[in-house]
C-alpha cells in the first residue's frame, strides 16, 4: 500500500505541468471562439494532448524491452510532427491547411534535421530530444509574439537585435492565448513521449555510430544549403517581400532556416573596385537634379532658390512612424490630423512629398541607414538589420561628407543609446557626440515615450547653444512609437475616424498622435523662421505604424496576403517634407526613396555633394524608387531589384557600388564617397 502511495505521489509531481496547463486550459477556454473556424479543432488538439501527457507520465521507463529499439524509433519520428502541429498553431496554421501539400513533408523534415542534430551533439535522444522541443516551443511563442505585436515574424536576423527587442517590449503587454495552451498541451505530450527513452548502456557503441552518422549527413547537407544553389534553384527561397506571408503560407520553422542562408553576404557578381572607380569617373559628368528630375516627370513647375551665402544650419528629422494613411485608400476622420503639413504644401520654399521606406512598424533603422548613406536594403538580406550586421568600424556617409565642410555633427534620439546598436554605427559615422534618453535631467512625455514637443524644444537649444560652426542634427524621435492599444491619462486623443465599419481604437490612437506631431512642427518652423542664421530643416517617417490589420483590409478592400506586391507597397509609403528659412525650391515630389533623400537634400543647400550623392541623383531619372520591397521606374511600372529588365544594369551598378561602400572597406574607392572641403 506504502509503493502505491508513493507511485502515486511522484506521478502527481511528475504531471503538475500537466495539470497547470489544463488549468489555464479552462481558463482561457472562451478565447477558443477568437480562433474562429480553427477553435473546435484547437480544443479537440489540447484535451488530445493533456490526456496523452498524463498516460505517458504513467507508463514505465522499461529499456529491457525487445521492442525498445523500435519504440525508440517511432518515439523519435514522432516528435518531431508533434511539434510541427505545435509551432503552426501558434503560426496561426494547422500545418495540414498549408497550400502546397508538400510544403508539410519539407517542414517535418527540417524539424527531423533539428533533432537528429541535437542528438547527434549531446548523445542522447531523451536529453536532446526535450532540448530541441524545448527551443521549438520558445521559438513558436516568440514569432507569435513578433508578429502580434510589430507585424512580421521572427527572423535570423533579429537575433542580434535582442536588447533592442528588450527595450521595445516594455511598451507592450504579453498575454496568454488558446494557442499557446494548445501549444504547451502538444509540447508537454512529446516532453512525456521523449521521458519513456532512456539511454541503454549496453548500446554506446550503435549510438556513437548512429551520432557520427547523423554529423556527416548533416555536413553534407549544410554544404549543399548553404554552399550552392540546389535549394534556391528549386524555388526554396524565403518570401522577401512580406515574410509574414510566407511564414503562413509555407511554415514557420521552415521558412526561418530559409533565412539563415542569407545572413552573410556575397560578393554580386562580377564585382570589382575598378568598376567602382569607372562609374565613380562617370558620375564627374553627372549633374542631375533630384528636384528637377522630379517635377519634369509630373509636369509641374520648377522653382529656382537662391543660395545662401553662409553654410546653413542643417536638421534632419526621422520622425518615428510618421505617415499620412490616406496614401493607402480613403477613409475619414472628425478633424484634421496634420493641417499645417498640409497647409505647407506649395508654399515658398517647401518641397513635400512621399517617402517610400523598406519596412513597416519596425525596422526604424534600416530607414536611417537608407538616409545617412545612399545604400539601399533591397541589397541586404530581407529581414536584415544594416546596423546590427554590417555597418564596419569606418563608413562613408552624408555626415563624414558634412564633417568635411567644417559642419559639426550631433545625434539625438530620446530613447535608449543601446537600441540598434547606434552607438557603434555612430562612431563609424563620425558623428562627434551621440545623446540619449539616458543622458537627460528631465524631459516631458506624451504616453510613455517623450513627447515631439519636448523633443524639438531639444533642438531650439541646440541651435541657441551653438558655436560658430553650421551644424548638423540628426534626430530620430519617439512619441509617435507602437504600441496603440493602451489609453493614457496624459494624452487626450483628439482624431476619430469616420465612416468606417470597423472600430480601430489604434489607429485612432496613431493619427491623435500625429496631430500632436504637426502642432509641434509648426512651433519648430515658427521658431526657425523668426532666426537669422540658414537653417533648413527635413523631416520623414522611418515607416507606417504597425496598427490593426483590419484598418488596412477595410480600406484597401483586400486581405493583406491577397494584395498583389505593387498594392502592397503603399504600406511602405511616408510622409517627408523640407523647409528652409532661406530661399530654396518648391514642389511636391509623389516618388522618392529614402536612399535619395540626402541628395535632395544636399540640393537645397549649396554645399559640395560627393560623387555618389551626384550618382544617385542621376539614377533617380531612371528608378526613383528603389527599397527592398520592389523599385518603379520613371513610368510608374513597379519591379523588382532582381529582375531582368530594361534597368537591370543600372541596379546591378548600384549593386556593385552599395558593396564597395558597406563590405569592401580595404579597397573602397573613397573618393567616390568624399566631398572635399
Amino acid at each position: 500500500m506504502t509503493d502505491k502511495k508513493e507511485n502515486r505521489r511522484k506521478y502527481l509531481l511528475r504531471t503538475i505541468p500537466v495539470w497547470i496547463t489544463a488549468v489555464l486550459f479552462l481558463f482561457h477556454f472562451s478565447s477558443y471562439s477568437e480562433a474562429e473556424e480553427q477553435s473546435q479543432v484547437l480544443i479537440v488538439m489540447t484535451v488530445i494532448g493533456l490526456c496523452a501527457a498524463l498516460l505517458l507520465a504513467a507508463l514505465r521507463r522499461n529499456v529491457q524491452s525487445r521492442r525498445y529499439a523500435l519504440r525508440q524509433l517511432l518515439v523519435f519520428l514522432l516528435v518531431p510532427a508533434i511539434m510541427v502541429l505545435a509551432v503552426e498553431v501558434l503560426n496561426g496554421n494547422l500545418i495540414w491547411q498549408l497550400e502546397v501539400k508538400i510544403d508539410i513533408l519539407l517542414n517535418y523534415l527540417v524539424y527531423l534535421v533539428l533533432y537528429i542534430a541535437v542528438y547527434a551533439l549531446c548523445g542522447s535522444m531523451e536529453y536532446g530530444g526535450k532540448t530541441a522541443s524545448f527551443v521549438l516551443l520558445v521559438f513558436g511563442i516568440a514569432n507569435m509574439f513578433l508578429k502580434d505585436y510589430k507585424g512580421s515574424p521572427l527572423l535570423p536576423m533579429d537575433l542580434g537585435s535582442i536588447r533592442t527587442a528588450a527595450n521595445v517590449a516594455m511598451a507592450f503587454t504579453f498575454r496568454i492565448n488558446c494557442r499557446i495552451v494548445t501549444a504547451l498541451s502538444l509540447f508537454l505530450c512529446a516532453w512525456y513521449m521523449l521521458d519513456r527513452l532512456p539511454m541503454q548502456k549496453e548500446h554506446r557503441l550503435r549510438q556513437r555510430i548512429e551520432r557520427a552518422a547523423g554529423l556527416a549527413g548533416l555536413a553534407v547537407l549544410s554544404f549543399v544549403f548553404y554552399g550552392t544553389d540546389v535549394f534556391s534553384d528549386n524555388f526554396m527561397n524565403p518570401d522577401f517581400f512580406n515574410q509574414t506571408r510566407g511564414y503562413e503560407t509555407h511554415g514557420a520553422f521552415a521558412e526561418f532556416m530559409l533565412n539563415t542562408k542569407y545572413l552573410f553576404m556575397q560578393k554580386p557578381k562580377d564585382y570589382s573596385p575598378a568598376k567602382v572607380e569607372e562609374y565613380m569617373q562617370e558620375a564627374e559628368s553627372m549633374h542631375s537634379s533630384v528636384y528637377e528630375t522630379a517635377m519634369q516627370r509630373q509636369n509641374d513647375p520648377i522653382t529656382t532658390g537662391t543660395l545662401p551665402q553662409t553654410k546653413p544650419n542643417i536638421i534632419v528629422i526621422m520622425n518615428e512612424s510618421y505617415s499620412d494613411l490616406l496614401v493607402i485608400g480613403d477613409f475619414k476622420t472628425n478633424v484634421p490630423y496634420m493641417p499645417y503639413v498640409d497647409s505647407l504644401i506649395g508654399q515658398e520654399n517647401v518641397i513635400e512629398g512621399n517617402a517610400y521606406v523598406s519596412t513597416i512598424g519596425t525596422g526604424t533603422s534600416n530607414t536611417e541607414f537608407e538616409f545617412l548613406t545612399g545604400n539601399t536594403m533591397a541589397f541586404l538580406p530581407g529581414g536584415s538589420n544594416a546596423y546590427q550586421l554590417y555597418v564596419g568600424d569606418e563608413q562613408p556617409s552624408l555626415v563624414s561628407a558634412l564633417k568635411e565642410q567644417s559642419y559639426t555633427a550631433d545625434a539625438f534620439h530620446p530613447y535608449y543609446k543601446t537600441s540598434w546598436n547606434r552607438e557603434a554605427v555612430y562612431r563609424a559615422m563620425h558623428f562627434d557626440s551621440f545623446t540619449g534618453m539616458e543622458d537627460l535631467d528631465s524631459y516631458i512625455k506624451l504616453r510613455r515615450f517623450i513627447s515631439d514637443e519636448w523633443d524639438f524644444d531639444y533642438l531650439k537649444d541646440l541651435y541657441r547653444n551653438k558655436g560658430d560652426d553650421p551644424m548638423f542634427v540628426f534626430n530620430i524621435t519617439m512619441q509617435n512609437h507602437s504600441s496603440y492599444e493602451t489609453p493614457y491619462a496624459n494624452f487626450k486623443e483628439e482624431v476619430r475616424l469616420e465612416g468606417l465599419s470597423g472600430e480601430y481604437p489604434e489607429t485612432n490612437q496613431y493619427l491623435s498622435l500625429i496631430k500632436e506631431t504637426d502642432k509641434a512642427f509648426e512651433n519648430l518652423i515658427k521658431f526657425f523662421s523668426r532666426q537669422e542664421e540658414p537653417t533648413i530643416i527635413l523631416m520623414f517617417g522611418d515607416h507606417q505604424p504597425f496598427i490593426e490589420d483590419k484598418f488596412y483590409e477595410e480600406v484597401m478592400g483586400s486581405r493583406l496576403n491577397d494584395l498583389s506586391d505593387e498594392t502592397a507597397q503603399k504600406r511602405y509609403i511616408t510622409r517627408f517634407i523640407l523647409w528652409a528659412n532661406y530661399d530654396i525650391p518648391e514642389g511636391y515630389i509623389d516618388e522618392i526613396s529614402v536612399n535619395y533623400l540626402s541628395s535632395l537634400l544636399m540640393e537645397c543647400t549649396g554645399l559640395k555633394t560627393t560623387l555618389y550623392q551626384n550618382w544617385l541623383a542621376d539614377l533617380y531619372e531612371e528608378i526613383p524608387v528603389i527599397t527592398a520591397l520592389g523599385c518603379r521606374d520613371s513610368n510608374g511600372v513597379f519591379f523588382q531589384a532582381d529582375e531582368k529588365n530594361d534597368h537591370a544594369e543600372a541596379v546591378e551598378a548600384y549593386r556593385n557600388i552599395a558593396y564597395n561602400s558597406l563590405f569592401d572597406a580595404k579597397n573602397r574607392v573613397e573618393g567616390f564617397f568624399t566631398a572635399g572641403k
